[in-house]
């Protein structure tokens, strides 16, 4: 399975100047490439006459080029750019990898070009110059690198290589084979630079897993302080706190608003850059961690499905407040979704999100019917209700979480559609569940039971 391993660098000053120097040549490549694009584009329009259009953008009536596709091609750039500074600056490799990006983005242009005509976009655009004297990320194929003595020395220009005053050379992180790197790039990060290792380790997603019951699964319900609350077919229940992750964004804007006190909204300094990456750090760190802890959870119950309510778009335009946007929205729940469905398959867990209208108003223990959002027939009302925060009262008077409700929905819309066993899901299940910290909770004998656990399933399977 390919992976990206992002790597903080760590450069001597030499180095780092000579990073530098070709991250800033890949910019400038870049941008001679659009300049290429659009001179080519506009002639052509121009020839073939009639080039320019009238249409609206909003309430407002433009005036500009008319949107047609762009032929320019990735060949073609390599072709006229390959006596242009910037492009001899540069290793061939690299430089080529740096016009193909710009190839990719011509070719999503058109793509646009073909849905603005069937009215599901608004008006594309050409690819945007990007900042001058900006860097941007530089990217070495596996056949430009030379590996040696746990180092990849990568090919230089040589325009360049007369001036280095040392060899330059990527460390090997002990973790990754050398055998699995396939490309490495190197960009700039918020003021520092990062390199991404592209590997293969030659893992092959599992689509059965023979250790895990499909008629078992983990659900979850995302909020705020209760940032994961999960509800299990074998009569388990916890809750993932999200307080800590309340904490550090709340911390993160405070930074942001003292350094930007009394200037404008696009100020940003290196100690905004600073501050940003520790918070994006922290939010990173957090999201695998609880990627981990779930899919080991999974595999530690022999639970074969895991599924999550989430509703698209539900964080775009949000309006709780101040506050509320700041506990709620920048919680990054659709990265750790993002993350679950990277780890799930390599596992054999099948993953399901499916959306959580209504989830949080039914009761599970009463049986209440589940809609869609929008089908909700006139005059439903749900049989229990939410009396205070986190805790929800049935028809019958019994106090369970309202999170954990919530999660045994979430499993209760896709029982029939996955075959769920829902016998165990019962009132003592969604009482009184177990609270995870994963700051602290996550000590390194719980990790190492853990993959005692993995390799014993793996063994089993053997």
């Amino acid at each position: 399975m390919y992976r990206t391993v992002p790597v903080k660098a760590k450069f001597t000053d030499e180095e780092k100047a000579f990073w530098v120097d070709q991250c800033e040549h890949a910019n400038s490549l870049i941008n001679s490439a659009i300049y290429h694009t659009k001179q080519t584009h506009y002639s052509k329009l121009q020839e073939q006459g009639n080039a320019f259009t009238i249409y609206w953008r909003g309430d407002e009536l433009c005036y500009g080029w008319k949107t047609y596709k762009c032929s320019t091609t990735y060949p073609e750039l390599d072709k006229a750019l390959k006596d242009s500074p910037h492009y001899k600056a540069m290793a061939a490799q690299s430089a080529q990898q740096t016009l193909k990006t710009v190839g990719e983005s011509i070719t999503s242009y058109n793509g646009l070009v073909n849905a603005y005509y069937k009215g599901e976009v608004n008006r594309p655009s050409l690819p945007k110059y990007r900042k001058r004297g900006g860097l941007a990320p530089v990217t070495f194929p596996r056949q430009a690198l030379n590996y040696k003595d746990g180092y990849f020395c990568p090919s230089i220009s040589r325009d360049t290589k007369p001036h280095l005053l040392s060899e330059i050379a990527l460390q090997l992180p002990e973790f990754i084979d050398s055998g699995w790197v396939k490309e490495v790039t190197v960009r700039p990060y918020l003021g520092e630079l990062s390199i991404d290792w592209v590997i293969d380790d030659g893992k092959e997603p599992i689509s059965n897993n023979p250790n895990l019951d499909y008629r078992q699964a983990w659900s979850f319900d995302h909020g705020g302080s209760n940032w994961l609350t999960g509800v299990s077919t074998r009569g388990k229940s916890l809750i993932i706190d999200g307080r800590k992750l309340k904490a550090m964004n709340q911390g993160y804007c405070r930074l942001v608003a003292k350094y930007k006190q009394g200037k404008s909204d696009l100020y940003w300094d290196s100690n905004l850059d600073r501050v940003q990456r520790k918070r994006n750090n922290q939010m990173r760190d957090a999201v695998n961690k609880a990627a981990r802890f779930i899919i080991n959870q999974c595999l530690n119950d022999r639970v074969g499905n895991l599924v999550i309510g989430w509703n698209d778009g539900q964080k775009n335009g949000s309006n709780m407040g101040k506050r509320g946007n700041q506990n709620f929205v920048v919680i990054p729940t659709g990265r750790l979704i993002e993350r679950l469905k990277q780890l799930c398959p390599e596992y054999g867990i099948a993953l399901t999100i499916t959306e959580e209208a209504y989830t949080s108003k039914a009761s599970y223990l009463d049986g209440d019917s589940l809609y869609k959002y929008g089908e909700k027939p006139a005059g439903w009302k749900p049989s229990g209700q939410r009396v205070k925060r986190g805790l929800y009262n049935t028809s019958q008077g019994w106090l369970i979480n309202a999170d954990c409700n919530g999660a045994a929905n979430i499993a209760r819309k896709v029982a029939t559609q996955l075959g769920l066993n829902l016998v165990e899901v019962g009132r003592a299940s969604l009482t009184v569940p177990q609270r995870i910290d994963l700051f602290s909770r996550l000590s390194k004998s719980y990790r190492r039971s853990c993959v005692d656990g993995l390799l014993a399933l793996e063994a089993t399977s053997v």
